[in-house]
């Protein structure tokens, strides 16, 4: 697969060995900068260079607050390996959220920066909001989904004025569908592993719906992996997951057609194909399990 144009400008800033030898970044948020992308690059009169400079903020940006959530907040003694990861990440987060000044100022894009700022604020309002849900365990399976979706959101629709009316509508809905698609292939990676935190798709269904037996086994401080592969296919976790990522596919492929424009239609129906694969290993591994 080819890489997408920002992804591309965006190695410049992330791809420094410091990082790479000493943490890990997340998964970069290809499916919505690839969707605003499409749709600033497609506005009538629009400017090529902005609206790379606009895509390219919204990437650093959210790269930035999603490389703080993967900060281990403990306060317990770490190796100096572990103690180099934490620092890389706070240091790194910092370093993505602030170059989108920089890159919309030479733009002149002024608005656009507090427009941003503003949806800054709006999603550290919705994590806390999903961490204190999470830590009195108030939130069900079903709404801690809906958070996450809403989390991936508000960056995003920041840049909604800069829009084609027209456009506008169809656009938050494919944010949406797409923001969802993303949070069930986050499930997918993070239900992998045993949890080492009450948080989770996979570890709230079972929470909610496990025999007394299960949910003390969860609730354990370590879950070894052999018997948390056995809970989710007992809860059939990973089929639910896959299920509605491809209900959220599905809904994305009926809105394509009201997409103007063969350009765009093109470029969205390419943002679902790792998606799509997604889907098709996912049901190999059925057929052959």
């Amino acid at each position: 697969m080819i890489p997408d144009r920002i992804t591309e400008l965006a190695k410049k800033y992330v791809e420094y060995d410091m990082i790479s030898t000493h943490t890990e970044l997340p998964e970069f948020p290809v499916p919505r900068v690839r969707l605003l992308y499409t749709f600033l690059k497609h506005r009538e009169h629009a400017a090529s260079r902005s609206a790379e400079a606009c895509s390219l903020a919204a990437f650093l940006v959210q790269l930035g607050l999603d490389t703080h959530d993967r900060i281990d907040v403990g306060d317990t003694r770490k190796e100096e390996k572990a103690m180099r990861s934490r620092q890389l990440k706070v240091l790194a987060g910092d370093y993505f959220s602030s170059v989108f000044y920089e890159l919309l100022a030479q733009k002149e894009e002024i608005g656009t920066v507090s427009r941003m700022s503003a949806a800054i604020c709006e999603v550290n309002r919705i994590k806390v909001r999903l961490y204190n849900g999470l830590k009195i365990m108030l939130l069900s399976a079903e709404e801690y989904l809906k958070e996450c979706v809403q989390l991936k959101m508000p960056l995003f629709l920041s840049f909604s004025h800069q829009l084609d009316k027209s456009a506008q509508n169809v656009w938050r809905l494919l944010l949406a569908e797409l923001s969802r698609c993303e949070v069930m292939l986050d499930e997918l990676n993070y239900c992998a592993e045993p949890p080492e935190e009450r948080r989770g798709f996979a570890y709230l269904h079972i929470w909610e719906n496990g025999t007394s037996e299960d949910k003390e086994m969860i609730s354990a401080r370590k879950i070894g992996e052999r018997d948390w592969n056995l809970l989710l296919a007992k809860y059939k976790i990973k089929e639910q997951l896959a299920s509605m990522l491809r209900q959220s596919v599905e809904r994305v492929q009926s809105l394509v057609p009201e997409c103007k424009g063969d350009k765009i239609r093109s470029e969205i129906t390419g943002i679902l194909e790792p998606m799509i694969a997604v889907l098709s290993s996912h049901r190999r591994a059925i057929q052959e399990g």
